[in-house]
């Protein structure tokens, strides 16, 4: 499209250039043909080469050195259209004969009107060039933003046949976790600096009123901060619930908003890559709370890391998303992930799972995480968590 338009602002040139010829006569070829006129902003003389496409448009035979006069048809033209102005150019080669001096009020008229259309001729040439360069500048601006469309629906947001092609077929294990993993994996991949936005709409306090809302909701400690503290050594940054020493090498899965949460950065520095699970709370080892900033009932040991019972049936859905969305290669080689009862990081397993099948019972989804769940849906990644619309 590119193409197109400047092909189209070229044309408008020659058009211009081509009517104009109709009224001028034409130079034959020189070294150097000079125009006596005066610039639109400085008044100033303006020298002309032959290699001009204004003089290349105007060009014809004439005697050596003499000056421009109207061809016979051109004057038929001008005296038969009553709007339209005899216009006389004067003009010398370089090295030859001087202009022919100007001897009466009607080429003093005619001199002016020559000096206007000259400098209609240019600014029109300019002003062509500006919008030329304008709509080129509007089609790469469109081409980056259509990277990542964002039509007004998508697949996602209709949860009935968004499930479609599982819904009927009773599928179970490995069948289904393959079906599941062909409907959520295509989605749109975020820049780890969208993360940062799209936390604060997901995670506000003000659930309601996302954007209005100064504050948001950090995972473990469950306390509202400033949005404006992300990032700082006192405030909060992004969590990932699934560890990134697990598997997570690069996007999508490194920026999945699934897997990532505002928590404290100190909550986060204690939390580490501990799996989740319940630590014995009369060993000497469960500490709790798991921190000192942390929420009242947390837990942790030297592996084990409890999360708020209020939150742990959406920390619980989130690591099932994972293992069902990159649950087979990832994209880039990366290695696929797992849960299991015996994690371990170089196999990219992660847990506890009989300890997250329990969570994701007792604490089903609540209003805030579907709502979270139809935002990441509606506006960033484009697919959902089937365990949140089917926590069954």
């Amino acid at each position: 499209m590119s193409t197109l338009f400047t092909k189209l602002v070229r044309s408008i040139d020659v058009y211009f250039i081509t009517s104009t010829n109709i009224f001028f006569s034409t130079i034959t070829e020189a070294d150097n043909v000079v125009l006596e006129h005066c610039s639109i902003f400085s008044g100033s003389m303006r020298t002309v080469t032959t290699g001009d496409p204004l003089l290349a448009a105007l060009h014809s035979n004439r005697p050596e050195n003499t000056a421009i006069k109207p061809q016979n048809h051109n004057l038929n033209l001008i005296n038969a259209t009553s709007t339209l102005w005899r216009r006389r150019w004067t003009a010398f080669a370089s090295g030859s004969k001087p202009p022919i001096p100007v001897s009466n009020n009607t080429d003093i008229r005619d001199s002016t009107e020559q000096i206007w259309l000259t400098c209609f001729y240019f600014s029109w040439k300019w002003f062509s060039r500006l919008v030329s360069c304008y709509l080129l500048l509007s089609l790469n601006l469109v081409a980056v933003a259509s990277e990542y469309p964002i039509p007004s629906t998508y697949a996602c947001e209709d949860i009935t046949n968004y499930y479609s092609p599982v819904k009927h077929l009773r599928l179970k294990g490995e069948a289904l976790k393959r079906k599941l993993n062909s409907i959520i994996a295509p989605h749109r991949s975020l820049s780890y600096q969208e993360v940062w936005d799209a936390l604060k709409i997901l995670d506000a306090a003000d659930i309601d009123n996302p954007e209005a809302s100064l504050g948001i909701v950090e995972i473990y400690s469950l306390r509202v901060v400033s949005k404006g503290l992300s990032g700082k050594p006192q405030g909060w940054n992004r969590e990932h619930l699934w560890p990134r020493s697990y598997g997570l090498t690069t996007v999508p899965s490194l920026t999945d908003l699934q897997n990532i949460r505002p928590a404290d950065v100190n909550v986060n520095s204690s939390r580490g890559n501990k799996y989740y699970g319940e630590c014995i709370t009369s060993s000497p080892k469960c500490l709790r709370p798991a921190n000192k900033e942390a929420a009242s009932d947390t837990e942790a040991d030297k592996r084990i890391w409890a999360p708020p019972k209020q939150v742990r049936g959406d920390i619980a859905r989130a690591l099932m998303y994972m293992a069902v969305c990159y649950g087979f290669q990832q994209p880039g080689g990366s290695p696929a992930l797992r849960l299991s009862d015996t994690p371990n990081v170089e196999n990219r397993e992660m847990g506890l799972l009989s300890t997250l099948l329990e969570w994701n019972e007792v604490d089903p989804p609540s209003r805030e995480e579907k709502l979270r769940n139809e935002r990441i849906c509606k506006f960033y990644q484009h697919n959902r968590n089937p365990f949140v619309d089917h926590p069954e």
